[in-house]
Protein backbone atom coordinates (compact mmCIF):
# COMPACT_ATOMS: atom_id res chain seq x y z
CA UNK A 1 0.00 0.00 0.00
CA UNK A 2 1.16 3.55 -0.74
CA UNK A 3 0.32 6.86 1.14
CA UNK A 4 0.46 10.12 0.95
CA UNK A 5 0.35 12.92 3.37
CA UNK A 6 -0.42 16.71 3.16
CA UNK A 7 0.58 18.18 6.65
CA UNK A 8 -1.17 21.19 7.12
CA UNK A 9 -2.69 24.06 9.69
CA UNK A 10 -6.18 23.72 9.23
CA UNK A 11 -6.54 20.86 7.17
CA UNK A 12 -3.96 17.99 7.07
CA UNK A 13 -4.83 15.36 3.50
CA UNK A 14 -3.95 12.00 3.25
CA UNK A 15 -4.48 9.23 0.76
CA UNK A 16 -3.93 5.49 1.02
CA UNK A 17 -4.03 3.40 -2.13
CA UNK A 18 -3.00 -0.48 -2.78
CA UNK A 19 -1.52 -1.85 -5.61
CA UNK A 20 -4.76 -2.00 -8.07
CA UNK A 21 -5.37 1.88 -7.15
CA UNK A 22 -8.08 1.03 -4.83
CA UNK A 23 -9.01 3.64 -2.53
CA UNK A 24 -8.02 1.71 1.04
CA UNK A 25 -8.62 5.53 3.17
CA UNK A 26 -8.58 8.61 2.64
CA UNK A 27 -9.68 11.94 4.12
CA UNK A 28 -8.49 15.11 6.03
CA UNK A 29 -7.96 15.61 9.38
CA UNK A 30 -7.79 19.16 11.12
CA UNK A 31 -10.87 20.49 9.65
CA UNK A 32 -11.15 23.26 11.78
CA UNK A 33 -11.17 26.54 10.08
CA UNK A 34 -9.72 28.37 12.61
CA UNK A 35 -5.55 28.43 13.45
CA UNK A 36 -5.04 26.82 17.03
CA UNK A 37 -4.08 28.40 19.30
CA UNK A 38 -0.35 27.01 20.97
CA UNK A 39 -1.79 25.76 24.01
CA UNK A 40 -3.55 23.26 21.37
CA UNK A 41 -0.78 22.72 18.80
CA UNK A 42 0.66 20.05 21.00
CA UNK A 43 -2.07 18.09 21.08
CA UNK A 44 -2.78 18.36 17.85
CA UNK A 45 0.74 17.22 16.87
CA UNK A 46 -0.14 14.02 19.05
CA UNK A 47 -4.05 13.52 17.80
CA UNK A 48 -2.06 13.81 14.33
CA UNK A 49 0.83 11.15 15.27
CA UNK A 50 -1.46 8.73 16.96
CA UNK A 51 -4.13 8.02 14.04
CA UNK A 52 -1.11 8.09 11.79
CA UNK A 53 0.59 5.50 14.10
CA UNK A 54 -2.85 3.34 14.21
CA UNK A 55 -3.07 3.42 10.34
CA UNK A 56 0.66 2.18 9.88
CA UNK A 57 0.09 -0.73 12.40
CA UNK A 58 -3.18 -1.82 10.20
CA UNK A 59 -2.10 -1.03 6.86
CA UNK A 60 1.50 -2.77 5.21
CA UNK A 61 3.02 0.55 3.53
CA UNK A 62 5.32 0.26 0.90
CA UNK A 63 6.23 3.69 0.92
CA UNK A 64 5.44 6.86 1.26
CA UNK A 65 4.62 10.49 -0.11
CA UNK A 66 5.25 13.87 1.52
CA UNK A 67 4.23 17.21 -0.12
CA UNK A 68 7.48 19.85 0.24
CA UNK A 69 6.37 22.67 2.48
CA UNK A 70 6.84 25.76 0.82
CA UNK A 71 5.63 28.79 2.85
CA UNK A 72 5.49 33.13 1.93
CA UNK A 73 5.98 35.47 4.14
CA UNK A 74 1.74 35.73 4.18
CA UNK A 75 1.78 32.79 6.37
CA UNK A 76 5.21 32.21 8.00
CA UNK A 77 2.89 32.14 11.09
CA UNK A 78 1.91 28.63 10.32
CA UNK A 79 5.10 27.14 8.95
CA UNK A 80 6.30 26.36 12.95
CA UNK A 81 3.30 24.62 13.62
CA UNK A 82 3.42 22.82 10.38
CA UNK A 83 7.11 21.86 10.08
CA UNK A 84 6.12 20.17 13.96
CA UNK A 85 3.19 17.92 12.60
CA UNK A 86 5.97 16.95 9.62
CA UNK A 87 8.96 16.36 11.71
CA UNK A 88 6.72 13.83 13.54
CA UNK A 89 5.32 12.09 10.77
CA UNK A 90 8.49 12.07 8.85
CA UNK A 91 9.85 10.22 12.29
CA UNK A 92 7.42 7.75 12.80
CA UNK A 93 7.24 7.06 8.79
CA UNK A 94 11.68 6.44 9.84
CA UNK A 95 10.76 4.21 12.46
CA UNK A 96 8.42 2.12 10.67
CA UNK A 97 11.33 2.00 7.81
CA UNK A 98 9.01 3.10 5.28
CA UNK A 99 10.66 4.72 2.18
CA UNK A 100 9.40 8.04 1.81
CA UNK A 101 9.22 10.68 -0.65
CA UNK A 102 8.77 14.43 -0.87
CA UNK A 103 7.12 16.15 -4.27
CA UNK A 104 6.19 19.77 -4.34
CA UNK A 105 2.84 20.22 -5.96
CA UNK A 106 4.51 21.49 -9.30
CA UNK A 107 6.41 18.33 -9.17
CA UNK A 108 2.90 16.37 -9.06
CA UNK A 109 1.18 18.60 -11.77
CA UNK A 110 4.23 17.77 -14.41
CA UNK A 111 3.63 14.13 -13.60
CA UNK A 112 0.34 13.78 -13.74
CA UNK A 113 -0.27 15.64 -16.80
CA UNK A 114 3.13 16.81 -18.40
CA UNK A 115 2.79 20.11 -17.14
CA UNK A 116 3.49 21.90 -14.01
CA UNK A 117 1.96 24.93 -14.23
CA UNK A 118 -1.40 22.56 -14.84
CA UNK A 119 -4.56 24.53 -13.79
CA UNK A 120 -6.62 22.29 -10.96
CA UNK A 121 -9.10 21.11 -13.14
CA UNK A 122 -7.18 19.11 -15.54
CA UNK A 123 -5.03 17.56 -12.74
CA UNK A 124 -8.49 16.35 -11.08
CA UNK A 125 -9.55 14.81 -14.25
CA UNK A 126 -6.16 13.38 -14.81
CA UNK A 127 -6.86 11.77 -11.63
CA UNK A 128 -10.29 10.57 -11.97
CA UNK A 129 -9.21 8.60 -15.02
CA UNK A 130 -6.27 6.94 -12.99
CA UNK A 131 -8.42 5.45 -10.38
CA UNK A 132 -11.51 5.03 -12.67
CA UNK A 133 -13.61 7.67 -10.53
CA UNK A 134 -17.04 8.32 -11.72
CA UNK A 135 -17.39 11.64 -9.93
CA UNK A 136 -14.97 15.01 -9.40
CA UNK A 137 -13.25 14.58 -5.76
CA UNK A 138 -15.16 17.20 -3.74
CA UNK A 139 -11.66 19.42 -2.93
CA UNK A 140 -8.58 20.16 -5.12
CA UNK A 141 -6.70 18.63 -2.64
CA UNK A 142 -8.43 15.27 -2.48
CA UNK A 143 -7.24 14.65 -6.19
CA UNK A 144 -3.80 16.15 -5.13
CA UNK A 145 -3.79 13.45 -2.57
CA UNK A 146 -4.40 10.34 -4.86
CA UNK A 147 -1.61 11.82 -7.33
CA UNK A 148 0.68 11.78 -5.02
CA UNK A 149 0.05 8.46 -3.24
CA UNK A 150 0.32 6.90 -7.15
CA UNK A 151 4.04 8.45 -7.27
CA UNK A 152 5.12 6.99 -3.93
CA UNK A 153 3.18 3.86 -5.67
CA UNK A 154 5.38 3.88 -8.69
CA UNK A 155 8.51 4.66 -6.74
CA UNK A 156 8.38 1.34 -4.97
Amino acid sequence: MYLWIDPGVRKLWYALIDEDLQIIDAGILLQKQESPTREDQFERVNQIFSFFETLLEKHPIKSAAVEKLFFTSYNQSNAEFVYGIRGALMMLLLRKWIKTYEYTPIELKKFITGNGKADKMLVQRTIMRFFKLQDLPKYNDAADALGFAYLAKLQK
